[in-house]
C-alpha cells in the first residue's frame, strides 16, 4: 500500500525516524486521513489543523479528543498509537488556515518577484507548479534536490504554464539576491520566478500548503512540498518530496489532471531505484 503523508517528510535535524506527542480534536475523518485540530507540538510545529495519515486500526469520528504519536520518518509521517482520551464539539474555528484539498482553490496571495508582481491561488490565471525553497539552504536533500528537480522541468513546461518558488527566508532573500539567484540555477523569468510575500504571509501561504516551516537557533527548518495548480488556482495534486513524475506534472500542468489519488491530501512519490 503506498503511504500518503499528510504533514511532511523530514525537518531538517530530523532525519531517521522521529517521535511528537500530538493532542487535539478530530475535525474531520476521510478514508485513512484523519483531520485534527491540535494543540502546539513541542519542539515541532505550532498548533494548527493538519491532516494527518492513521495507520493504526482505530474508529475515529469528528469531535473525539485523541492522543497519539506523530512519527517522522525517512519515507513519510502518520499517527500511531492513537488513543481516545474523550468526547466533544467539532471546533467551529480551526487553529490558522487548513491546508488546501486536492479540487480546493488556493486563497489568494500577492508575490513580489524581480520582474513584478504575480498572483497565486484564485485569480491566477496560469498553471503552476509552486513550491517553496531559499538561497542559502544547506542541505543537499532539500533546496538544492528542489532546484534540481525544476530545472529539469522548465523546459518541458507546457505553453502558458509556470514555476513559482516562493522564498522560505523573506529577511535574507531581497529581490536582488532572488534575481542573482535565479539567473545562477538558470531560471528563465518568463518561465520560472523566484519569489517573496511578508512573514505574516508566508506563515498563512504554508500552512494552506501544509508546508511546516519554523526557525530555530537561527535555521529554517522545513519540509518539503509543491503544489501542482490549474489555472483557476485549484490544487490538483500535492507532492511531498522531489521524487514526482516528470511526466505526470507535465501532464497536468497541460491539461489538469490526471487528478490526485483519492482520499490524499499529499503524494509520497518512489524514489529512483
Amino acid at each position: 500500500m503506498l503511504h500518503y503523508a499528510p504533514l511532511l517528510l523530514a525537518l531538517l535535524g530530523c532525519w531517521g525516524d522521529s517521535a511528537y506527542i500530538v493532542e487535539g480534536t478530530v475535525v474531520a475523518v476521510d478514508g485513512d486521513t484523519v483531520t485534527v485540530d491540535h494543540e502546539e507540538i513541542a519542539g515541532f510545529m505550532q498548533a494548527m489543523t493538519m491532516p494527518f495519515e492513521v495507520r493504526d486500526e482505530v474508529e475515529l469520528v469528528p469531535g473525539d479528543r485523541i492522543v497519539a504519536r506523530l512519527m517522522v520518518e525517512d519515507q513519510g509521517s502518520y499517527l500511531a498509537r492513537v488513543r481516545v482520551t474523550g468526547k466533544g464539539a467539532v471546533p467551529e474555528r480551526l487553529k490558522g488556515p487548513a491546508p488546501v484539498r486536492p479540487t480546493e482553490v488556493l486563497p489568494p496571495v500577492d508575490v513580489t518577484t524581480p520582474q513584478g508582481t504575480l498572483k497565486l491561488g484564485l485569480g491566477q490565471k496560469a498553471p503552476t507548479a509552486l513550491t517553496f525553497a531559499y538561497t542559502t539552504c544547506p542541505m543537499p536533500e532539500f533546496c538544492p534536490a528542489v532546484v534540481a528537480r525544476l530545472q529539469a522541468l522548465q523546459p518541458a513546461l507546457p505553453e502558458g504554464s509556470r514555476i513559482v518558488v516562493v522564498t522560505l527566508d523573506p529577511e535574507g532573500d531581497s529581490l536582488d539576491v532572488l534575481d542573482a539567484y535565479g539567473k545562477q540555477v538558470g531560471a528563465d523569468p518568463t518561465r520560472w520566478q523566484w519569489g517573496r510575500v511578508d512573514a505574516d504571509t508566508l506563515q498563512t501561504l504554508a500552512m494552506h500548503a501544509g508546508l511546516s516551516v519554523r526557525k530555530a537557533d537561527g535555521e529554517i527548518l522545513h519540509s518539503l512540498r509543491m503544489l501542482v495548480l490549474d489555472g483557476e488556482g485549484r490544487l490538483i495534486e500535492r507532492y511531498d518530496d522531489t521524487y514526482w513524475s516528470l511526466d505526470r506534472v507535465v501532464e497536468q500542468l497541460a491539461t489538469g489532471g490526471p487528478p490526485a489519488p483519492p482520499n490524499t491530501s499529499g503524494t509520497i512519490s518512489a524514489p529512483p531505484k
